[in-house]
């Protein structure tokens, strides 16, 4: 039997494998754990602040869709950001390490002063 997908359908198993690859298959706390926890942490790291270099550079130019589009990345790019705070605070606390909370989207730029704060 063959199955209509709808576009939606589509556009959200689209989604899905795109943003699979930010799952860690390594056991927590071991050193393969981290090695792919830094690698994805430094991928939503540098690809929020080359969103944001965009939509910067270029909001008076950008159509209204593509606007949305990034800003609809960094969203998801937030969601996946505290998925692997998550994965950091429960190995740490597996090893009898109790850690502060890291916010990996938004605590890397010195205590932003509103830049995320992206207006159209």
């Amino acid at each position: 039997m063959k199955e209509n997908f709808s576009p939606f359908n589509m556009l959200l198993t689209q989604e899905i494998t795109n943003l699979e690859r930010f799952i860690i298959k390594s056991p927590l706390g071991t050193n393969e754990f981290w090695s792919e926890w830094q690698k994805k942490a430094g991928e939503i790291i540098v690809t929020k602040a080359a969103v944001k270099k965009a939509l910067k550079l270029s909001k008076e130019t950008l159509p209204e869709e593509e606007k949305l589009k990034l800003t609809t990345m960094l969203e998801s790019y937030r969601e996946i950001a505290n998925y692997l705070e998550l994965l950091r605070q429960t190995a740490l606390k597996i090893k009898g390490i109790e850690g502060p909370n890291w916010d990996i989207f938004d605590g890397i730029e010195g205590e932003s002063e509103g830049e995320d704060d992206i207006s159209f």
